[in-house]
């Protein structure tokens, strides 16, 4: 389980900066590695959202010139891969934006300008509140969930990362093989609340899970749709 200080953590926490500023995106990687914690930082929207499945961020900020709907496409992007906190910065108040922007899962907006000690006084306050559910390692035949990487080891030793949810959906799952889950309980778990949307989501969060640990584990059927919900179905 994290503690409430992220400079004490085994792994440190991993921070997730959207910046297309080059005066700006610096100082703000510069701030968050003399915090102690590590700096993912990435200048393009698009490939922020590939590196995004890859890369597993415990707080993901977005600072962007983007225009509006740009910025609230990557907000979307990001909520359905993970449940991590996110931080928009905005350049200016505007109360629909804001408002559309805490509708599509957006964990706190921020208008700037903003000092590098208020910047970094919100990460670590976000930081203290990043998931921090203690979760088990679980083993069904040949795989093992790995919570310490958040991935799926084969016999073989091949580990097959996961996004946040990924792992989250799966860890439950696991947690009462053959049981089913219905789908509210599930997105009540997985996301922490019930929002307008999330019954596509999961479906996609499936979707993607399926694939994986039939494409790259070689494991069929694992997750089998049932009415109302889903249940993990051992070998």
């Amino acid at each position: 389980m994290r503690t409430l200080n992220p400079i004490a953590q085994v792994s440190p926490l991993r921070v997730f900066v959207v910046c297309d500023q080059a005066a700006t995106a610096p100082i703000w990687g510069y701030l968050i590695r003399e915090k102690g914690l590590v700096a993912i930082m990435e200048t393009s929207t698009q490939r922020a959202l590939d590196r995004a499945i890859e890369d597993i961020p415990d707080l993901i900020v977005i600072d962007v010139n983007a225009p509006h709907a740009e910025r609230m496409e990557l907000i979307k992007e990001f909520r359905s891969l993970s449940t991590c906190p996110i931080l928009l910065f905005l350049p200016a108040h505007n109360e629909n934006e804001i408002l559309e922007a805490y509708q599509y899962g957006v964990d706190e907006c921020v208008i700037k300008p903003i000092s590098p000690a208020i910047f970094l006084a919100k990460i670590s306050a976000w930081a203290r509140r990043s998931w921090s559910e203690p979760m088990s390692s679980r083993r069904a035949g040949r795989l093992r969930l790995d919570p310490g990487h958040r991935s799926i080891v084969g016999e073989t030793g091949d580990e097959i990362r996961l996004t946040n949810l990924e792992f989250r959906l799966l860890h439950l799952l696991m947690s009462r093989p053959g049981y089913v889950f219905q789908n509210d309980e599930i997105i009540e778990t997985v996301w922490g609340t019930s929002r307008d949307g999330d019954q596509s989501l999961l479906k996609n969060v499936v979707y993607r899970l399926r694939r994986k640990l039939e494409e790259e584990a070689g494991e069929l059927y694992l997750i089998q749709t049932r009415p109302g919900g889903y249940s993990f179905q051992e070998d």
